[in-house]
Parts: structure tokens; sequence; C-alpha cells
């Protein structure tokens, strides 16, 4: 069996070493993508939400500087308080991302597991993945074409690992190119860095079910535990970091600097009972 592709859960912030103004930037970029897919898609696909894309959403914001809007509302799932949501035109691209990253989500779960309800949603978001897939073609092929090489090596020649991991990688790069420009060639590499911390960061948390499901998992082949994988997860995402400073971002920079230097460790420390350095 291969192991299940994941993209989501690990790029958050940490947020008791974020001020309060900060805090509620963070929330309102968060909030505004929840509403922006109740809007777009429904309130069903609320249930993809994640902070991985919110990073997205402030990173574009914060080099490209599109107008946006703030909206005053009623959440269902916090009635009783007050919420408000941050929009532009990157919160419609991520929410629109999400639903791409999810159809094949899910078509994997499907393949990898045969999980019928994942079969149901897929089968559900065909509609809209076709819809996006004409608005998007660079993007929805980097994910099929990597997903679909990706299914080979772990299915067929499993001791590529590396190849694997730079899949995950190319995968991501594109995903965090709106449009094709100047910053096109920075926006690919620092997704391609965070798309390979995210794959192994994967699976060293994932390394005992895999273990036990016997799944695909690069570690095995690596010749790694996940209590080992400190200092391999440190070489992409101290690329990414890298690659992060030398853009000319100004707007919410601290938070993202949290995320990047402290966030992402957060579940890895916190399982393998490690102690990280927090720089956010």
């Amino acid at each position: 069996m291969r192991k299940e592709t994941s993209m989501f859960g690990y790029i958050v912030c940490i947020k008791d070493k974020l001020d309060k103004a900060e805090l509620e930037r963070y929330q309102h970029i968060y909030c505004g993508l929840c509403r922006n897919l109740k809007k777009r898609y429904g309130q069903l696909h609320r249930l993809n939400l994640s902070y991985d894309m919110t990073f997205i959403i402030l990173l574009l914001s914060s080099l490209y500087e599109p107008e946006e809007t703030e909206t005053s509302f009623r959440c269902s799932l916090h009635p009783t308080s007050q919420k408000t949501a941050a929009e532009n035109k990157f919160t419609d691209y991520a929410a629109d991302m999400t639903i791409l990253l999810s159809y094949f989500k899910c078509v994997d779960d499907w393949k990898d597991e045969g999980k019928h309800l994942r079969h149901w949603y897929a089968s559900l978001l065909e509609k809209e993945y076709q819809r996006l897939k004409a608005i998007y073609p660079r993007q929805c092929r980097s994910v099929s074409n990597s997903i679909q090489a990706l299914e080979n090596i772990e299915t067929k020649d499993p001791s590529q690992f590396d190849q694997a991991i730079n899949l995950s990688g190319e995968m991501l790069s594109e995903i965090f190119v709106y449009h094709e420009d100047f910053w096109s060639t920075s926006l690919k590499s620092l997704g391609f860095e965070i798309g390979r911390f995210i794959y192994l960061m994967d699976a060293s948390m994932d390394y005992e079910r895999d273990k036990k499901k016997q799944n695909y998992n690069p570690l095995f082949h690596m010749k790694k535990r996940p209590e080992e994988m400190q200092e391999i997860l440190e070489i992409p995402i101290g690329n990414a970091v890298r690659i992060f400073e030398k853009l000319p971002l100004l707007q919410d920079v601290h938070l993202m600097r949290n995320i990047l230097y402290g966030g992402v460790w957060q579940q890895y420390f916190t399982k393998y009972q490690r102690k990280g350095k927090y720089n956010g």
C-alpha cells in the first residue's frame, strides 16, 4: 500500500508568540477563507479549511498588496461572538486551491485504502475540479502529474525516495504561483521547499501508523526513525526561509516568520518530545 498524500496541517503559527493585533489578523484571514469556501462552494466544503492555505494568502497578499475588504458576520460555528473576515483576490485563489487539493486527496485515499466516503466526496467535487482545470490548467496539471508520478514510485520503485520527496515539492511549487510574473521563480522555489518539508514531516508523524499498516514511508528506505529527522527536516525549511527573506515583504512579515521559524515544528516537537527553538 502507498503512503497517502497529505498536504495540510503543519504550516501554522505559534499563537502565544503573537501579539493581540497579529493574532486577530491571522484569525481574520482564516475566517475570510472559511467564509469564502462557504459562499462560493457551500457549507460542506468548509471542512477542507486549513491554516496552510492561510499562509499562502498572507504571503501573496504581502507580496502583491491587493485591495482587501473586511466584513463583520455571525459564524454558525461560533454564534455567540461577532467575527471579522478579511478577503481579497488571493482568498478566492486559496479557496480554489483548497478544493483542487481536496479533490486529489480524496481520489488518492480511495485508490490507497478504498475509503468509500472519500470516493463519494471526490465524485461530489468532480464538477468543481473540471471547472478549476479550465481556470488553472498549470496548477491542475502539476498536481495531477506529481501525484501520478508519486504513485509510480511508491508502488513500483520505492527506493527512489529522493524523487518522491521532490515530486511533493514540485506539486506545491505551482500552487504558490498565482500567475506567471517576475516573482514566479522565487515563489515556485519557496513552494518547492515547503512541499518537500511537508512530505518529510508527514512521513515522520505517520511513521508508526505506516509501519503498522505496511504503507509506503520514505523513512523506511532512508533508514531513519522520526526522532532522527530534525537535521534533515531543517534543510528544506531552511532553504524556504532563505528564499522567503529575499522577498520584499512588509505586511504581516513577523506573522509569517512566526510560522516558518517555529510554527512548522510544533507537531514534531510535541510528538517526539524534542526541545526546539521557536523563533517566531
